[in-house]
């Protein structure tokens, strides 16, 4: 990037990031961002967390709960994946193009947003901008941000991990500004992290402290003058985050809506593998078509497998860790961080070229430690290969600018020549290419089509047919298997309160994550059961009392309205017969096929 000014590098620098971005999401951006998007499960409940935050806001709700889903048993957001922080900053988007719009627009500005972090951590150990530009580059479109892009909008806006290292060395290492600035400044990027990913916070945390001790192996003999500035930031810190995030944290583990145990039921399913970083899987544009195959089962799921690096990547790191390592300190740090976040990201046993199994089965390794204790046994271990990824980009920076400094200086090489003055840039330029070709992904992302809402949900037909704030049940029954009704409920305004829905919710006494076979990740109740299997085509005998008790729990949830989908299920003739025989009366037929049945509390 030749320009001169250090603000107009940075600016292009986010300039060229947000253009790779709007390539990869090329097909959202080409049509209606407002009703395209990558369709699915945990997309939708994306959206229903950014439509909620302003929502909450404006109607004087708790933004840490809500009863509009799961109704009338509600949902923990703080325990969900609900990236408060994210729903809060994209809320005019929200409440001026809807739900499906800041998604949008909050997936895309997660890549260059994330590359922008990682470019502004590699500047504090590299001379070169360039140099940083590529550690952002990297860092940003990684693997991982590729595979995570395709709706973990929590996982893949990764801003903060970068700034945390960054505070952290500020205050470790370098300590050129006040302790107190820089420690208050480390606590509120901890509490930004927790609002928009508590699992991303915790890994961030085990990384860093891991990171710090290596600090203070490779620079111990300078450690006690740099002590009491330390620990002064440290406290700064600890109590920024103390104060902000002890209510939220209470929220989390014993609130309304908590859940008692495991969160992750399998997280030893989601494992990198051990040739992870040698082979490519089919998100990468030059993985050839048996090598695709056998990557694709890795961690099982490409969305999760973000473990890909590249042979010649790899080769350049390992040859620069040998050459430099008693020259740079950063690097030993760096090379360790990364060598640790890889180990991490093995999981409990080692899986060699297999699908992982969910137990923590295989050759001991040492996250096996974290399935034993709280928090970090919900942390799933694949997932480390973010900081894989990010320690990869700061030693590839790192060898670009050492590269760079010794092409550009005046001293002559060893021969007594000067090697000319264009090799300094085309040099570190050419290693880059050789070195990021195998990591292009297939791009743009074709996985994107229209969310599927009814017209109903978005007409005059459901503010005439459903009263404000009531309580509606949706068919398909909100579920993660059919989990478009959060959809609708979300693209429409949150208007009324709904039974069911994708989200994380305790069951029972014990408070114990709901799941069943049959439901999945869907509290257990009569009405789930019975629609559920409505659905799939095998609906229960129509007996007095199976009449009896649903209209009870009907009661009891003030149902006012049902609207079915029948063309959704399996048998929409079946479908229709058995909700006019539960409501004794026959539908009101809209366009789209929407049948709708309502004013119901009354007769039930």
């Amino acid at each position: 990037m030749p320009t001169r000014s250090p603000t107009a590098a940075t600016v292009l620098a986010i300039v060229v990031y947000v253009a790779l971005a709007v390539v990869v999401f090329w097909h959202l951006w080409t049509n209606n961002p407002t009703q395209v998007s990558q369709p699915g499960g945990d997309q939708f409940s994306n959206m229903w967390f950014l439509e909620w935050v302003p929502f909450a806001i404006s109607h004087g709700y708790n933004p840490f709960f809500s009863n509009f889903v799961n109704y009338p048993f509600g949902v923990n957001l703080l325990t969900n994946t609900s990236a408060l922080l994210l729903g809060l900053a994209a809320s005019p988007i929200t409440v001026v193009w809807g739900p499906v719009a800041s998604f949008n627009v909050l997936l895309t500005l997660a890549l260059p947003a994330s590359a922008t972090s990682g470019y502004f951590l590699a500047r504090r150990f590299t001379t070169w901008r360039p140099a940083a530009f590529v550690a952002g580059l990297l860092y940003g479109f990684s693997p991982y941000e590729i595979a995570q892009s395709a709706g973990h909008l929590n996982l893949t806006f990764v801003v903060f991990p970068p700034l945390v290292l960054l505070a952290l060395h500020e205050l470790v290492v370098r300590q050129a500004r006040p302790a107190r600035r820089w420690g208050i400044g480390l606590g509120l990027l901890l509490t930004a992290q927790f609002f928009v990913s508590s699992e991303v916070l915790a890994s961030t945390i085990v990384v860093a402290a891991i990171c710090l001790v290596t600090t203070v192996a490779v620079g111990w003999r300078s450690a006690r003058p740099h002590l009491r500035h330390a620990l002064v930031g440290g406290a700064w810190a600890a109590g920024t985050a103390v104060v902000l995030l002890s209510y939220p944290l209470w929220f989390a583990l014993r609130g309304p809506g908590h859940i008692s145990g495991p969160i992750q039921l399998v997280p030893q399913g989601y494992r990198a593998d051990l040739l992870g970083p040698l082979i490519p899987d089919s998100l990468m544009r030059l993985a050839p078509a048996h090598l695709a195959h056998i990557a694709d089962n890795f961690a099982n799921s490409p969305t999760e497998n973000g473990s890909y690096l590249g042979v010649t990547l790899l080769a350049l790191l390992a040859i620069a860790t040998v050459a430099l390592w008693r020259q740079s300190k950063p690097l030993r740090v760096i090379a360790v961080g990364g060598a640790a976040a890889f180990v991490l990201s093995l999981g409990a046993g080692l899986v060699v070229k297999s699908n992982p199994p969910g137990a923590a089965s295989g050759f001991p390794l040492p996250e096996r430690i974290f399935t034993k204790l709280p928090v970090l046994s919900n942390t799933i271990p694949v997932r480390y290969s973010l900081y894989v990824a990010l320690f990869a980009a700061l030693e590839l920076a790192l060898v670009l600018d050492h590269l760079h400094r010794r092409l550009a200086s005046d001293a002559p090489a060893r021969g007594g020549h000067r090697p000319p003055r264009w090799w300094a840039p085309t040099i570190p330029a050419v290693l880059t290419v050789v070195a990021l070709v195998p990591l292009v992904p297939v791009a743009p992302f074709t996985a994107v089509g229209p969310v599927g809402t009814p017209s109903f949900f978005t007409t005059a037909a459901l503010r005439s047919s459903v009263p404000v704030g009531s309580t509606t049940v949706l068919y398909p029954y909100p579920s993660s298997k059919t989990p478009n009704g959060q959809a609708w409920q979300a693209i429409s305004d949150l208007r009324f309160r709904m039974p069911g829905g994708y989200f994380l919710v305790p069951q029972g006494r014990s408070q114990h994550i709901a799941f069943s076979p049959a439901l999945g990740y869907t509290r257990t109740t009569l009405t789930a059961t019975v629609l559920t299997d409505l659905a799939a085509g095998t609906p229960p005998a129509r007996s007095t009392a199976l009449r009896t008790s649903l209209r009870a729990q009907w009661r009891t949830w003030h149902v006012q309205t049902l609207v079915a989908f029948p063309t959704l299920g399996a048998n929409p003739t079946g479908t229709i017969a058995f909700f006019t025989w539960l409501t004794g009366r026959p539908p009101i037929v809209q366009p789209g096929a929407t049948y709708l049945w309502t004013h119901l509390e009354p007769s039930l």
